[in-house]
Formats: C-alpha cells, structure tokens, sequence
C-alpha cells in the first residue's frame, strides 16, 4: 500500500475517532477510489472504513452493501486474517438486520478462517464466538415473539407461558451483553481500519456485570 494512501486511511480512521462521520466517510471513499486501480486489499480496507461509518450513522443496510463488496475483494486477494474481519463485522451488521441465516453464514466462516491463521488471533476469534452467539439469540427471540403470537391467537395459554418465560430469560441475556463494555482492540501494524482505529497499544478492556 502507497505510502499517501496510508495517510489518507489514517486521516479518515482519525476522523472517525473524533466523531465526524461526514469526513470520515468522505475520506474512506476517497481511499477506496484511489486504491481501485492499485491495490484490492487497500480498496476493500477503504470500503470497510466506509461501512463502519454507515453503521456509525444508523445506516445499517448501507453498510452491509460496502462490507459485501469488501469481502469479494478480500476474498479474491486471498487475505485471509482481513477476510475473517470483515466476515465478522458483516455478520454482526446482518445479525441486526434480522438476516440471521446470511449472519450465522458470514460468521461461521469467520470462525473458520480464525481457527486456521498461521498467527492466532484469539481476541478475533472470541469476539466471532460472541457474534455468533448474539446471533443465535436474536434469532430465537424472534422465534419465540412469533410463536407466541400464534398461541396466544390459539388460546393456548401453556404455549403463551413458555414462551414468555423465554423471551425473559433471552431478555435477561440481553441486558446483561449491553451492559458488558465493547472489546477495545488497538491497531496492529498496517493496520488502519480496525473498528478501535486510533488506539496506540493493542489492549483488551472488558467489564462483565
């Protein structure tokens, strides 16, 4: 990767740290363009930073667009260790969109790609682990709301309580994922997208209630 196109990531990660979602989107498309004709991996590096602005600003299903196409471009390029990443945050983006079979795809993949890197990456794969598992629970709270839906149209009241006892139980897991703090991982060397861009030192601070 070009040393002004580094730069440029960079600007656009530190942008983002600030909290100025325009400029930082400006600047990640910029890179993404710049890179088209260069470097695939630069290119989908910038669509990714691209993405995470979107979700920034509540735009989920933009995001989900650019992540896709980052994934063809990593894919493509064979960068496994950046495919695994960007696998993970589209799973977590579609998870939230209710897509769970395309989420519990990207993520499963995610988790194989970590298991097989020469260098592990086990903050990587604990946080797919965790996704997958969101996923899995947002997927049967889903199922559960439906199904309860239908028994109570049914009058079958047993069928309503059971599935009210594990909607709680799923609503208590939820409250208990919200109030755990978000993995900080600083960024590795070449690294200028990470969703932690900006921290100096890899560190990992989590608080579980």
């Amino acid at each position: 990767m070009i040393e002004a196109l580094k730069s440029l990531l960079s600007r656009a990660a530190q942008a983002r740290q600030s909290g100025e979602a325009a400029d930082s989107e400006r600047l990640f498309k910029q890179a993404a363009a710049e890179a088209a004709n260069e470097d695939a991996i630069a290119r989908a590096e910038g669509l990714m930073g691209v993405a995470q602005a979107r979700r920034d600003k509540g735009d989920r299903i933009g995001a989900a667009i650019y992540y896709s196409e980052a994934i063809t471009l990593l894919r493509a390029a064979e960068n496994n260790e950046r495919l695994a990443y960007a696998l993970r945050h589209a799973a977590e983006v579609r998870s939230e969109l209710n897509e769970f079979a395309v989420a519990a795809n990207h993520i499963q993949e995610a988790i194989r790609l970590y298991r097989s890197l020469d260098i592990a990456d086990s903050l990587g794969l604990a946080n797919s682990l965790r996704v997958s598992a969101l996923n899995d629970e947002r997927e049967a709270h889903a199922s559960w709301l439906e199904a309860r839906g239908l028994y109570a149209a049914a009058h079958i009241g047993a069928g309503v309580d059971e599935a009210n006892r594990h909607l709680d139980r799923l609503q208590h897991k939820d409250l208990s994922s919200t109030s755990a703090r978000k993995i900080v991982v600083g960024v590795r060397p070449g690294t200028t997208t990470d969703e932690e861009a900006g921290a100096s030192t890899s560190s990992v601070a989590s608080k579980i209630s």
